[in-house]
């Protein structure tokens, strides 16, 4: 079929959310984030439109830095799959993010995902760094005994937290990259700066944290320091954080390295791989 790439209008949100509802078990998030994506004047929605102007497929591309682009929500109606869309798609998004000043596009899938990564590899992504995405249940009882935790850090902590953290093996796995979400970028020593200033920023004898309550039952945390023989005791300290927040659950993404993944499974998490890959402009 022939197809047309075009940017999306507010009027395609009524025609895109039936095929986009239920593309996973547990659905989607696109029906509800993408009338915000398309007001955003930073970010861009790209479309395929068939013979009569309907929308069959779209990507959102964004800017996380001024460098940096990412492409995210990659979604083809199920009629119209291996049609040289997604293609299309990527190429658009590439080419937005490229006259905005990005000189990499980043984007993720899970790393069981086969299709997905076979065709991000077709289109010459590199794998960037491979992370593990955990998730913990935080109820009664998941605190553990009173001792030293994680505590508010001062901004004193910053250039210490930063030293430890850009000379190991987690920036170096993680090819020096911080998590947003479902995003991810750059890290800097201002992440920690703006995570201190807004109480995000956390100590203990075992490391440093940066973790947020972005939503009332849920904290993330965005950026750890540790090593190997600490890193139980801070994942401990993590778990008991949330719930003295409460939160109802904690998810965490670090870079997948044996250590990381032996002191998650030791904790409790459910885990999965996530594998983010670049496309240098």
């Amino acid at each position: 079929m022939s197809f047309t790439v075009r940017m999306a209008r507010p009027e395609d949100v009524e025609q895109i959310v039936p095929w986009t509802t239920d593309t996973f078990d547990w659905g989607d998030y696109v029906p509800d984030r993408l009338p915000d994506w398309i007001e955003d004047p930073n970010s861009a929605v790209v479309v395929c439109v068939d013979e009569s102007e309907r929308p069959v497929a779209l990507t959102h591309a964004l800017l996380l830095s001024r460098t940096e682009g990412w492409l995210e929500a990659a979604r083809v109606h199920p009629d119209h799959k291996r049609s040289g869309m997604g293609l299309a798609m990527n190429h658009a998004g590439v080419a937005w993010a490229r006259e905005r000043g990005a000189m990499v596009v980043r984007l993720a899938t899970e790393a069981e995902n086969k299709a997905a990564r076979h065709q991000v590899e077709a289109l010459d992504y590199r794998k960037t760094s491979s992370w593990v995405h955990a998730r913990y249940e935080i109820g009664p009882g998941s605190a553990k005994p009173a001792e030293p935790g994680l505590r508010p850090a001062p901004r004193s902590d910053v250039d210490a937290a930063w030293m430890f953290w850009s000379t190991s093996n987690l920036a170096h796995h993680g090819r020096g990259l911080i998590a947003h979400g479902w995003r991810w970028r750059k890290a800097t020593p201002q992440d920690l700066a703006s995570a201190a200033g807004e109480g995000n920023f956390y100590q203990s004898p075992a490391g440093w944290v940066v973790a947020d309550l972005p939503e009332n039952d849920r904290m993330r945390m965005l950026w750890l320091a540790t090593t190997p023989e600490e890193a139980p005791r801070l994942l401990a300290d993590l778990i008991d954080l949330a719930s003295q927040k409460g939160a109802a659950e904690l998810t965490i993404k670090m870079p997948n390295v044996p250590w990381v993944a032996e002191a998650l499974s030791r904790s409790g998490a459910d885990s999965k791989e996530v594998v983010v890959y670049s496309f240098a402009l």
